[in-house]
């Protein structure tokens, strides 16, 4: 029988987040197969492309493995390198049906979610609903209903609670730094009833009165703007490249290509210098739930 280690709880005043069982059982293995090869997480590093800060965050199950799929294979470029590098036979490849199983973000969106844990700023312009990481439990969970009414009960609770497990980010003693811009038509749009959009404005307000959000309005009559060509994400690191992330219709694309990225910051700074000042986006929201 394999020895199960137990995986380290996470750092005082860090956020309780819900790990699934096997996500634990992967971490344990790892930690388990890099002690056996006699190495520190700093000197695994230095023999596969990945940094300390990542081999921690997986052994501590604050991270997952998983990469977008490629057909019908279960993708982990990191698995890979750490069963060539540890020589487990592929064991740790064996986990990645059954992690994948556990995981409740769509193959496409995992490789986002990942790196947004690890962001030291998030900028986000969102022309179709309130941005997930601000969202409402049952904000999101209208949005996740109607936009995949196929998928059952069961998996949109499943996904309403990894939204929300994002949303730990911020509870961190260091939190990411976060911009984001929507548009008016945004917040007029009565996403799951009167009640709940009503809710979703005031959760707003209180956190666009946190330090480190900064929420701007794109008023409906502004008649054009540096983002006409639609929502998107761009991510920052202490130590990476930074990240452009545009999402379709279960479908996205990355890149950290500078070329690609940079102009894309400067539109959405453009952008916010276009649209209302912080103050003066409180002072819409609270208008607009005045008038419900």
């Amino acid at each position: 029988m394999t020895d199960l280690h137990l995986v380290p709880e996470d750092e005082p005043n860090e956020p309780q987040r819900t790990i699934s069982p096997t996500l634990r059982y992967y971490a344990a293995e790892l930690k388990r197969f890099r002690e056996r090869a006699g190495l520190t997480q700093a000197q695994l590093a230095e023999v596969i492309p990945y940094s300390k800060s990542m081999i921690s965050m997986v052994e501590t199950a604050r991270r997952t493995p998983l990469d977008a799929r490629d057909g019908d294979r279960v993708m982990s470029k990191f698995t890979e390198c750490c069963d060539e590098a540890l020589e487990t036979g592929g064991a740790l490849g064996r986990i990645l049906p059954l992690l994948e199983q556990s995981d409740p973000y769509p193959s496409w969106f995992r490789p986002y979610a990942n790196m947004e844990a690890e962001a030291a700023a998030i900028y986000e312009y969102q022309t179709q609903t309130v941005p997930g990481l601000l969202q409402t439990e049952d904000y999101a969970r209208a949005v996740l209903g109607c936009a995949s009414p196929s998928i059952g009960a069961d998996n949109v609770e499943k996904q309403v609670a990894a939204r929300l497990n994002r949303q730990a980010i911020f509870d961190r003693r260091h939190p990411p730094l976060m911009w984001v811009a929507v548009d008016e038509i945004v917040l007029r749009r009565p996403i799951g009833g009167s009640s709940v959009i009503r809710n979703q404005l005031e959760h707003l307000i209180e956190v666009a009165r946190r330090t480190y959000v900064t929420f701007v309005i794109v008023p409906s009559d502004v008649e054009e703007h540096a983002a006409l060509d639609g929502s998107f994400s761009v991510l920052t690191f202490a130590d990476e490249d930074p990240l452009l992330y545009v999402e379709g219709r279960r479908t996205a694309a990355m890149t950290n290509v500078k070329q690609e990225v940079t102009p894309v910051l400067q539109s959405f700074m453009t952008l916010c210098a276009q649209g209302l000042s912080p103050k003066a986006s409180e002072r819409l929201l609270m208008s607009i739930i005045g008038e419900l």
